[in-house]
């Protein structure tokens, strides 16, 4: 998030942490973004959110991110914006939707049940001709089926993917864009092997809204 929110080719950066150290440290780590928490007006939702961090081309939202997604859009706009200076390129005229959705460890921290769910909010909140970046992992080799199931962070291969996101129809394309062997130090092996996980991959997509707005 600092990378981009560092890029001048990027106008401003939303994330969401359902914990609040997180938030917290992501911003004394990285000073030069100068992000002050800022607490959400009583005429929001208080279950959304338990505060925002502004700073420069920044928020970062603390709370479940089921109740952004599932906010109407102009309320959802007018949410992130409060109390900041974001341009007004993000008013509720443009119903806060975004340009890219870099999903990092979202998806494989919910709910199996919830993914379906899930993938229709990204391309609610995408715009046209958006593009996702999707970070899974793999659990590929396992002792027992307990451990390929486990989670969070559950696993979500190639076929998990492309059968949940090619059947939105929202979706242009899905390709899977690199893989990477994730048990690259003893200590990994050892870690993941008390949990019954033999082999380990982590995945990237990049996944394409259509150009038309028609599902």
């Amino acid at each position: 998030m600092a990378y981009l929110a560092s890029n001048p080719k990027v106008s401003h950066v939303v994330g969401i942490d359902i914990i609040k150290q997180a938030a917290e440290e992501f911003a004394e780590d990285h000073p030069t973004l100068s992000l002050k928490e800022f607490q959400p007006s009583e005429s929001c939702d208080a279950t959304s959110s338990n505060s925002i961090f502004h700073g420069d081309d920044i928020t970062i939202i603390v709370g479940d991110l089921f109740n952004l997604l599932q906010m109407e859009s102009d309320e959802r706009s007018k949410y992130v914006t409060q109390g900041s200076t974001v341009s007004t390129e993000y008013d509720v005229s443009t119903s806060y939707l975004f340009d890219s959705i870099y999903d990092r460890a979202s998806m494989i921290a919910i709910d199996p049940s919830l993914r379906n769910d899930y993938a229709t909010y990204m391309g609610d909140i995408l715009r046209p001709g958006g593009v996702m970046l999707l970070v899974t992992i793999d659990r590929r080799k396992v002792t027992n089926d307990a451990s390929k199931s486990d989670g969070p962070p559950f696993s979500i291969d190639e076929s998990d993917v492309r059968q949940l996101y090619e059947s939105q129809g929202w979706v242009d394309t899905v390709e899977l864009l690199e893989e990477v062997y994730d048990l690259t130090t003893d200590d990994d092996k050892k870690r993941w092997e008390k949990k019954g996980v033999l082999e380990l991959h982590e995945l990237v997509f990049v996944i394409r809204k259509k150009t038309s707005e028609s599902k």
